[in-house]
């Protein structure tokens, strides 16, 4: 199996259909769709990166894949044509955009152009780490999500030149949950990947070491397979050969 988890859906560019789009920013840990909800607008993430969660009962929910720049979370989306499927929440400050359906159907024939490329773009990015949920162990699950959370969070432009490191800013137990993983798991695997020096953790806090390797890491997946992180040390031996090649 390979996972194109690092690849970035062309973002919405300037252009007349966009003229008439409203901005709305939402501060981390706040719901911008509600499960459930009526999906009366096309939305789209412009900054930022959200939590796509599914309710299995009343009061419990369930983490499920990570969307950011670009990815289409409204109507016609993969979260839903009339009715949200999940619930959307911020997992960092989160500006998105809006426009009436109806002008984006008009933009999108047979679901083409532009709008029709960021529909399916965000399709493949929320199956595909589903699928890894389904398809790796418990390691490859993990380490593909903290690869996929370092591009989501930290593969922007605004981070080149900063330090090689990134704090996540969601808890161990969401982090478990994206990746499929008990609490007690994702503890695990997080404390080997800190004692080869590419996390460290402090009560729930997750901070990534060595970033430039982090965000190469599903490219290099999808190029060479799950195999190449299926152990501890494979992983380790990976994430090496990306820090020395993607250095500087």
């Amino acid at each position: 199996m390979t996972t194109r988890g690092s690849r970035n859906p062309p973002p919405p560019q300037d252009g007349h259909w966009l003229t008439d789009a409203q901005v709305r920013t939402f501060r981390r840990g706040e719901t911008i769709i509600e499960a459930g909800s009526p999906l009366a607008e096309w939305i789209a993430i412009s900054d930022g990166a959200a939590c796509l969660a599914a309710r299995v009962a009343p009061d419990t929910r369930i983490a499920v894949a990570a969307l950011w720049l670009g990815d289409v979370i409204g109507a016609d989306s993969p979260l839903g044509k009339l009715a949200a499927r999940y619930d959307v929440t911020a997992l960092v400050d989160v500006t998105t955009i809006h426009l009436p359906l109806t002008r984006v159907r008009d933009r999108q024939p047979a679901h083409g152009g532009e709008p029709g490329e960021l529909y399916a773009a965000t399709a493949t990015r929320l199956q595909e780490q589903i699928t890894m949920r389904l398809a790796g162990n418990g390691l490859q699950r993990l380490v593909s999500m903290l690869a996929t959370l370092a591009v989501a969070l930290g593969g922007g432009p605004q981070r080149r030149g900063l330090a090689n490191s990134l704090a996540l800013p969601i808890s161990q137990a969401c982090i478990g949950q994206l990746s499929g993983l008990s609490r007690r798991q994702t503890w695990i695997y997080l404390g080997q990947l800190a004692e080869r020096g590419w996390s460290r953790t402090a009560r729930t806090r997750v901070v990534l070491e060595g970033l430039n390797a982090w965000l190469g890491l599903m490219a290099e997946v999808e190029q060479r397979g799950l195999a190449c992180i299926a152990t501890l040390d494979d992983c380790d031996a990976t994430l090496s050969r990306l820090a020395l090649t993607r250095r500087g």
